[in-house]
């Protein structure tokens, strides 16, 4: 079964761009996140076919009403268990073609599938397939991860009265999760991390249920998503004052690394370079040995998203491309700091979406 969509229009040219340079006749999108980027679908289950005279979107009976709804640009094909069968009987591919693939969406069951159905098809792994389209964000989502940051700003604030002696971390953590959903946030982007203490030295921290003491660390890391578009930032607080000469020393290293990277990143600029500038800054205090993590990485319909701001990645920032610039020093057993700010890319500087400030706040 198949009906068209009521929306009509394709995501501007990289059809034909990508097609042209690949010298394909097609694109298997298996990646969700990426075919709701295409064609504006939100189900669990589906794929995009991408032919060159028009985008087919292939899913189940559960999401009839669902597409028909949100879909934009694509013709839209109900099936059942085997799509690959419905894409065969509806006689949309060949045996022919050369669909491009993004091999780490494709499991081998599916790969079987799809070669079983058109022997002889050429099915060409491409990683980074549509990565650079996706990270250049449109104003309509850039408003949308605008939104999301509002609102995890807001909770931010709302939560630090709540940061006082003997709360646990998982129920600080519940608070956070509770409150982006009372302001309207569709779900958290990712787990929530709440590390009190020594376990603000692991920088993928789970909240688990250590009680908060004087004189300690909290270290936050939260975003949520609005209408698909996802929020991220991270703030290190400190329960008690005065905080140790030492904490104070390591926490103005960051905010200096963080501050630095910020201030040079622009359009045409290397995605290295972003790392190198945080880095090099912790490396004169004494503390690159613990900083163990990239600088950032792209963020939009997913809280990760290419490009990775690292040493190693030949990535160059274009205008409307969002990242995270979050540099840290993690201390084994002691304690860790973390600041970290979703920032825009503009022609000759970046924008942080959030408005949190940066400065140290006692608790």
């Amino acid at each position: 079964m198949c009906s068209s969509a009521s929306r009509v229009g394709v995501q501007g040219s990289w059809i034909q761009e990508i097609l042209k340079s690949e010298q394909a006749t097609g694109i298997l999108i298996m990646h969700l996140p990426h075919v709701r980027w295409a064609c504006g679908f939100t189900g669990s289950n589906g794929f995009l076919l991408v032919k060159e005279e028009r985008l087919h979107l292939f899913t189940d009976r559960r999401y009839e009403t669902q597409a028909t709804l949100e879909v934009h640009g694509a013709q839209i094909h109900i099936g059942s268990d085997n799509l690959v069968d419905l894409v065969r009987n509806e006689g949309l591919v060949l045996a022919t073609d050369r669909l491009l693939i993004q091999p780490q969406c494709m499991t081998v069951a599916d790969l079987y599938r799809w070669e079983a159905a058109f022997p002889g098809i050429s099915l060409i792994p491409r990683k980074n397939l549509l990565n650079r389209s996706v990270a250049v964000k449109s104003e309509e989502a850039i408003a949308k991860m605008r939104q999301a940051q509002s609102i995890s700003d807001a909770v931010f604030h709302d939560i630090i009265p709540h940061i006082t002696l003997g709360i646990r971390e998982i129920e600080l953590a519940a608070l956070i999760d509770y409150e982006h959903r009372l302001r309207g946030a569709s779900g958290m982007a990712f787990e929530t991390i709440v590390a009190f203490g020594a376990n603000s030295a692991l920088p993928h921290a789970r909240p688990g249920n250590r009680a908060l003491g004087t004189d300690e660390p909290v270290l936050l890391d939260f975003g949520c998503s609005f209408d698909g578009y996802t929020s991220d930032m991270t703030r290190t607080l400190h329960c008690g004052e005065p905080p140790s000469t030492e904490f104070r020393a390591v926490y103005e290293a960051v905010q200096e690394a963080q501050e630095r990277a910020v201030s040079v990143t622009h359009t045409g600029m290397d995605a290295s370079a972003v790392d190198h500038a945080a880095r090099s800054n912790l490396v004169t205090a004494g503390l690159g040995d613990f900083f163990s993590h990239s600088t950032g990485h792209g963020i939009g319909l997913e809280v990760h998203e290419w490009p990775r701001i690292s040493a190693n990645s030949s990535a160059i920032l274009e205008k409307g491309q969002t990242i995270t610039i979050e540099p840290g020093v993690y201390l084994p057993g002691r304690f860790g700091v973390r600041i970290e700010d979703t920032v825009l890319i503009g022609a000759s500087a970046c924008e942080r979406l959030s408005h949190i400030e940066r400065d140290l706040i006692i608790v």
